[in-house]
């Protein structure tokens, strides 16, 4: 059965009080700046089998969405909250994704270059829909819609420099 795998970048794994920075690179895992060797095969279901530094832990990961997973090794289950390049880029500026949900509006998380925006005044927009790509510091930051709406105003075009925190959409109440 295939591997399952994740895309190059930083990562940053919450397990209840302690954090751990890791790095995925060509297959490789940094934790912390060391090298860990895992690799994990995917079985039925849930179940991974992982085998850490040569040692194998048999393993249930449930996704709960949004990042969160609960991870059982034997009869123990984890709670792990796994933040992502763009999550730890927001949190670099300051930004925290959760406060996009409540908010009516979508306002630039750093300065950037505003790439394309694929939604126009009037659109109702589900959850997930992208709303604007952002490129800031020669990475695409695609900004996607937190809950279903619909978009009252787009206030910027492809091609604007925007500032942290310019207001680049708004959605009607």
């Amino acid at each position: 059965m295939a591997r399952p795998t994740l895309p190059n970048g930083p990562y940053r794994a919450h397990v209840g009080d302690t954090s751990y920075d890791l790095t995925l690179q060509d297959g490789q895992v940094h934790r912390d700046g060391h090298l860990v060797e895992v690799e994990a095969t995917q079985m039925e279901g849930h179940r991974v089998t992982l085998r850490l530094n040569g040692r194998s832990v048999p393993t249930v990961v449930e996704a709960q969405g949004d990042g969160q997973y609960v991870v059982t090794v034997g009869h123990r289950r984890i709670p792990v909250r796994v933040q992502d390049a763009r999550a730890l880029l927001l949190e670099r500026f300051g930004m925290d994704s959760g406060e996009a949900a409540a908010a009516r509006e979508v306002r630039a998380p750093m300065p950037g270059l505003v790439l394309r925006v694929p939604v126009e005044a009037g659109q109702a927009v589900e959850a997930g829909t992208s709303l604007l790509v952002l490129e800031a510091m020669k990475m695409e930051n695609e900004l996607r819609a937190e809950a279903a709406g619909t978009i009252e105003a787009v206030h910027v075009s492809a091609g604007e420099a925007v500032s942290k925190n310019a207001l680049l959409i708004s959605f009607a109440d």
